[in-house]
């Protein structure tokens, strides 16, 4: 079903904004509301980039009403949220329900392109086998070890670790399910075997992955199409068209600059409403605002591209946005017991808007102290 008239790219940005939870407030229709808490937040969102732990997480607690950082930290150590190598040979935080279909999912792909880094480090499956074993050995009954008390073990078996060995041994045992990443102990995590942290099942594979992931990007990202979906998900799009089609029929296009986009019907509800044009939000690095797309300049206008990813290089800086669009980036100051957030607009913005901003960013440092 098509909406009609297109949408601009203003309207599109601020629909992003409600579907991915981060408006507050009861003035939305209930499935679109912010989440609750951080588990749920994270079964709204699908998967949410974590390369940076302290990121990822601040990326959960801005999405759950009235999260703060314990309440994500106890999420992890319930099982319910685990971070893990998923998609694009990167780490994201996802329901413990979903990692099978993830990572079965992206495993082949991720180690096809890791091969030749692999032999460049002189890994061998004779040199999985052995840190496979070590991981079981220390990790079975419900045991858990940082990465640093890992790669000790490892190291102690013959396996050296350094220059980048010892983490993408984690990585592809990761990727075969033998690993993953759960509770916090201070600020690192621990690691658990697949096996006995997961729950039971085999999750969803090729076609019936890709549709289910499809419908839920939708949901939580959208208005969408299939290149971002592709994009995102890691596979090629000729993988993910018809999938993404059949995730597609079931929801809403509109269409933005030619492209025919797709959203649920309840976001769509709100394209004549002004939801989200006045939501302030202060997000983290590597949030999935910026980055769940691969055209970054909904969120980030033109001019400002450069401040918010130096170089374009990958490297994606904590962001402040307004309507679903960047105006500034912010810093974390302050002392470790009393974090304080350094705001760095790039242009002025009104009294509401900055009075809003204001309540975003003491958001963060609540968030920080609990």
């Amino acid at each position: 079903m098509s909406t009609g008239s297109p949408i601009s790219t203003t309207a599109l940005a601020r629909l992003r904004l409600v579907a991915q939870g981060l408006v507050p407030g009861d003035s939305l229709p209930p499935p679109l509301r912010m989440s609750p808490d951080p588990v749920s937040a994270v079964r709204r969102m699908t998967a949410l980039q974590s390369q940076d732990l302290p990121a990822g997480m601040l990326a959960v607690g801005v999405r759950a009403d009235g999260a703060t950082a314990s309440g994500v930290a106890a999420a992890l150590a319930s099982g319910a949220v685990v971070r893990t190598w998923t998609m694009r040979g990167t780490l994201f935080l996802v329901l413990a329900e979903d990692v099978r279909t993830y990572v079965k999912l992206a495993s082949a792909r991720v180690m096809r392109s890791a091969a030749s880094r692999h032999r460049g480090l002189g890994i061998a499956e004779e040199d999985v086998a052995v840190v496979r074993k070590v991981a079981e050995e220390r990790l079975g009954g419900g045991n858990g070890l940082t990465r640093a008390e890992l790669f000790d073990a490892f190291q102690a078996a013959g396996q050296p670790t350094g220059g980048q060995r010892g983490i993408h041994l984690l990585s592809i045992l990761s990727h075969r399910l033998v690993l993953v990443q759960g509770p916090l102990r201070g600020r690192q995590q621990e690691f658990r075997l697949a096996e006995e942290w997961l729950p039971p099942g085999e999750g969803l594979a090729g076609d019936d992955a890709l549709e289910y992931l499809a419908g839920r990007y939708v949901a939580s990202h959208g208005p969408v199409d299939e290149r971002d979906f592709a994009w995102w998900i890691g596979q090629p799009l000729g993988s993910v068209r018809g999938p993404f089609r059949a995730a597609a029929a079931k929801v809403v296009a509109v269409e933005n600059e030619g492209r025919v986009l797709f959203c649920t019907p309840e976001v769509a509800s709100l394209l004549d409403s002004r939801a989200g044009a006045r939501t302030a939000v202060a997000l983290p690095g590597y949030d999935e605002l910026a980055l769940g797309y691969p055209d970054r300049s909904v969120a980030i206008p033109a001019p400002y591209l450069e401040r918010l990813i130096p170089g374009v290089n990958g490297v994606f800086k904590a962001m402040l946005s307004f309507g679903g669009r960047a105006v500034g980036t912010w810093l974390k100051e302050g002392t470790p017991a009393a974090p304080r957030v350094r705001p760095e607009l790039f242009e002025e913005l009104p009294p509401a808007a900055a009075d809003a901003m204001a309540r975003a960013v003491a958001r963060i440092e609540k968030y920080w102290a609990g």
